[in-house]
């Protein structure tokens, strides 16, 4: 414990609204499981969800810079919320851009990595939800550690995937929707980078933690 904790409680205000963003972007990665898994008829309805998702986002992240200018006591320290809250935003943030891409590109039919690549993003924003919830129970830090290590093994595997969706499009006659999926492959691999850089931020939290 540091000395300041003992003078002062620490603000959980922080924890909770960490919590809050894991939790909207484990519903914003469902919502893009849903819009892949029916291109022709869920577009719209659920691009429209995952973008309020991210607006209700923004609004926590705007919360928590302003209460860290005014907070003296922090759970974590001032730079680790600035880090985290950074990494979370960009994870929805880009899930939001790319489902915005799909509905704009009016995609139909059926694409299998379309599929895998949103099951990562699932299991990878799990895991995130995890490990953020766990943050201030240092009690419970090999399970914040396997969270991160299990985000890390999904990232590791998407450049496979990225490769095998990739060398598929060349056997396609349409090249005009050749780019478009290309385009929306590599940000979907890059939705998993993102996730990937929040595992790194968890985990040297808790190596500085601990």
């Amino acid at each position: 414990m540091r000395i300041r904790d003992i003078i002062l409680p620490e603000d959980q205000f922080f924890l909770q609204v960490f919590r809050e963003i894991s939790d909207k972007t484990v519903q914003a990665s469902a919502h893009l499981t849903e819009l892949v898994s029916d291109l022709e008829h869920r577009t719209g309805q659920t691009c429209q969800k995952i973008h309020q998702l991210e607006h209700e986002s923004d609004e926590l992240l705007r919360k928590i810079f302003e209460r860290l200018e005014e907070s003296l006591i922090t759970p974590l320290e001032p730079d680790e919320i600035h880090r985290l809250a950074k990494a979370l935003d960009d994870v929805i943030d880009i899930i939001d851009w790319v489902a915005h891409q799909i509905c704009n590109y009016q995609l139909s039919g059926s694409y299998p990595h379309l599929g895998k690549f949103a099951e990562y993003i699932a299991i990878s924003s799990i895991e995130i939800q995890k490990g953020v919830h766990l943050l201030g129970s240092w009690d419970e830090i090999r399970e914040i550690k396997n969270a991160c290590a299990t985000i890390n093994q999904v990232w590791n595997r998407s450049s496979d995937l990225l490769s095998s969706a990739v060398t598929e499009l060349f056997t396609m006659q349409d090249p005009i929707q050749v780019i478009k999926l290309k385009d929306i492959y590599e940000n979907l691999e890059e939705v998993l980078q993102e996730c990937n850089d929040v595992g790194h931020v968890l985990n040297e939290i808790v190596i500085r933690h601990t």
